[in-house]
């Protein structure tokens, strides 16, 4: 027999629809095997969102994927770290480009659609740059989506890549009066200017969803750059400290 941890998996690869009654069953079989803890353990096991359950399920669609999501990341952090010791910020500019490419690639392998597609993407960037949401999703076992620190009310809002529209442009058929396609005008002429607002409100959402992406990073810097601000006060503290006590001692 599989282990907890094995079972607990399964359930979370199953399609949406069959977790709770897939997760009750297991809790019905091991109560009949007298595991009442482990049943008690399954019970808890929470049914994820729509979009959760998408990128779990992206995260075993494409497995190649999903690591190079958590290499990302991990170089993400690291040309951070380099930024604040001094190092060239080409670098964080080559991690952040590698981070939004394991994005996107698992943002493709996700059967996710509508605003779900938008908190895929939310969740995945906000693995990018924190550490217990990555190791969620690296598991694949995201119980609800998440949002990077500085997202706000993006969450579910932004959406994910720009969708290509057609455009198409209305053409006049020879040999018939020209009141006969005016009846039709009224409709093409709305169609138009919905395309238009719904492509205009695509671009604002997407301009806002870099521009909260990279005050994230920002502010992830900024507060280590602080922290090491700290650290570098308190050291002339005690260097000060140190310096008094020898002029003393050597009175």
């Amino acid at each position: 027999m599989p282990g907890l941890d094995e079972r607990a998996d399964a359930l979370y690869a199953l399609p949406l629809d069959r977790f709770t009654a897939e997760r009750d069953a297991l809790v019905k079989a091991l109560k009949a095997d007298g595991d009442k803890d482990a049943a008690a353990e399954v019970k808890r096991l929470a049914k994820p969102t729509q979009a959760a359950w998408a990128v779990n399920a992206a995260i075993r669609e494409d497995p190649q994927a999903a690591q190079a999501l958590v290499e990302a990341a991990r170089t993400l952090a690291d040309a951070q770290q380099e930024l604040l010791g001094g190092g060239d910020a080409s670098a964080l500019r080559a991690a952040a480009t590698q981070a939004r490419e394991a994005v996107d690639a698992l943002l493709d392998a996700a059967p996710a659609r509508g605003a779900a597609v938008d908190k895929v993407r939310a969740t995945l960037h906000a693995a990018t740059v924190d550490p217990e949401v990555l190791e969620e999703v690296a598991a694949g076992r995201v119980l609800r989506e998440r949002a990077a620190s500085g997202f706000g009310g993006l969450e579910g809002v932004t959406p994910a890549k720009a969708t290509a529209t057609a455009k198409t442009k209305a053409k006049p058929k020879s040999g018939k009066p020209a009141k006969s396609a005016a009846p039709a005008k009224p409709k093409r002429d709305e169609h138009r200017r919905r395309e238009k607002l719904r492509r205009a409100k695509e671009a604002e959402a997407q301009a806002e969803h870099e521009l909260s992406g990279a005050q994230a990073a920002l502010e992830q810097v900024e507060s280590a750059l602080a922290q090491r601000r700290k650290e570098v006060r308190d050291a002339e503290a005690r260097v000060k400290d140190a310096r008094r006590r020898r002029e003393r001692a050597e009175r």
